[in-house]
């Protein structure tokens, strides 16, 4: 290495230009794809809703003063059911897309200790209205659903559907049917009885990083009382969904419009234009990431080939006399690479130790979390093939010059 380490070190600022530009590219590339993975995550996550274009979703409906009691709601619900066109009704806390209102919390499987933030759906008829897949067991009973929590349900003990992956993570193997899930820490915490299994369901709380987490939900049958903003999700059988629309808006307006604050007006939306609505800046961040890294990635090439073609041709007469000697086309090109690769290999280096710098700044400032290390070997791997990439044209052209041309140079 001594051949090729030499003439590097005794004109230092072209090597230093390529290790720094490097270094710079590295640790913007390794944060960068983090961030867009993140923002992946929900776009390409299913959300377990059937048919998203035939469910209607009336939400921001807040009671004047005290909340609806679960009597009124059951009301409008069956008034909603009577409205032609109209297959499956569910009053629900909330929905997957509808982030006014959250449930989220721990919970352990008994027997297991495993521990998973999940989200929680109280609804009395949500499998049928969301369209949820059953893989195992089977959905509420008429007489599980008859139930009006005096709060939101968490601290109850009674039956739960949960998704497969959060079987997975609680119990070994998912096998979770008749297995007992505890809601906290406390002793005196709900205990739910798994009856059912779903394919999906995402939560709708989208945190920083919850690429294992977005599909941890589990359903609770009933009316969550003393709730301030009910969800009614109304499933169409195929008929005209705008149609549809206006005659839930109506009834929901005939039967609680005259309880309703004045100044926030209900939403009455399909499943789809909320996913769409709700995803819209997801699919804005992931495009302007996705032209970061191609900007970024792009330079850093251009960079390092006018950096090579610059420093092939100052040693142009240096190439011609070893290519004289007997140096082959092969050992020119071969030695050219490993020279770039010497020079990107320590740009990559530094920028791996920028790239966990920039991460903690921004888990200071922006409350990210903390980059996971497989991003580093895989900007490692993103820059040493870019490198060797860009190297190749001028190496080429370099190996390809014959030596009685390359001598006369001056």
């Amino acid at each position: 290495m001594r051949h090729i380490v030499h003439p590097l070190w005794r004109h230092r600022l072209m090597p230093l230009l390529v290790v720094l530009q490097v270094a710079l590219a590295c640790a913007i590339a390794c944060n960068v794809l983090f961030l867009l993975q993140q923002r992946l995550v929900p776009l390409l996550t299913p959300d377990g809703v059937a048919e998203p274009n035939q469910l209607i979703v009336a939400w921001q409906l807040v009671s004047r003063g005290q909340p609806w009691p679960a009597s009124r709601l059951l009301e409008a619900e069956a008034a909603l059911h009577a409205v032609p066109g109209v297959s499956a009704v569910s009053v629900a806390g909330s929905l997957p897309m509808e982030t006014s209102a959250q449930m989220n919390g721990d919970v352990i499987g008994d027997g297991t200790g495993r521990r998973a933030n999940t989200a929680v759906y109280i609804g009395d008829h949500l499998t049928e209205a969301l369209g949820l897949r059953l893989l195992a067991g089977r959905d509420f009973s008429a007489s599980e659903r008859d139930v009006h929590y005096k709060s939101v349900g968490l601290d109850d003990s009674g039956p739960t559907i949960i998704t497969r992956a959060l079987a997975e993570r609680l119990f070994p193997g998912g096998d979770a049917l008749g297995k007992v899930i505890r809601i906290g820490d406390d002793a005196n915490a709900g205990r739910r009885t798994v009856i059912g299994v779903v394919e999906h369901l995402m939560r709708n709380k989208f945190s920083q990083d919850n690429r294992d987490d977005i599909d941890y939900s589990m359903l609770f049958p009933g009316i969550p009382g003393m709730w301030p903003m009910p969800v009614f999700a109304v499933r169409t059988d195929g008929a005209e969904v705008a149609g549809v629309r206006k005659a839930v808006q109506a009834t929901l307006q005939r039967e609680l419009g005259a309880e309703l604050v004045e100044g926030i007006d209900p939403n009455y939306q399909t499943y789809a234009e909320m996913r769409e609505q709700m995803l819209a800046r997801f699919k804005a961040s992931v495009w302007l990431l996705a032209g970061v890294s191609v900007v970024v990635l792009v330079v850093t090439l251009a960079g390092i080939m006018g950096l090579t073609s610059y420093w092939v041709q100052q040693r142009t007469r240096q190439i011609g006399v070893r290519r004289a000697l007997g140096a082959r086309r092969s050992h020119i090109l071969r030695e050219l690479q490993l020279e770039n690769l010497l020079l990107v290999g320590l740009g990559v280096l530094l920028g791996l130790c920028l790239a966990y710098a920039i991460n903690l700044w921004l888990m200071r400032h922006y409350e990210l979390t903390r980059l996971p290390w497989t991003y580093l070997p895989l900007g490692a791997l993103v820059l040493l093939s870019l490198g060797q990439l860009a190297v190749l044209g001028p190496a080429l052209r370099a190996a390809a010059v014959p030596p009685v041309v390359a001598t006369r140079a001056a």
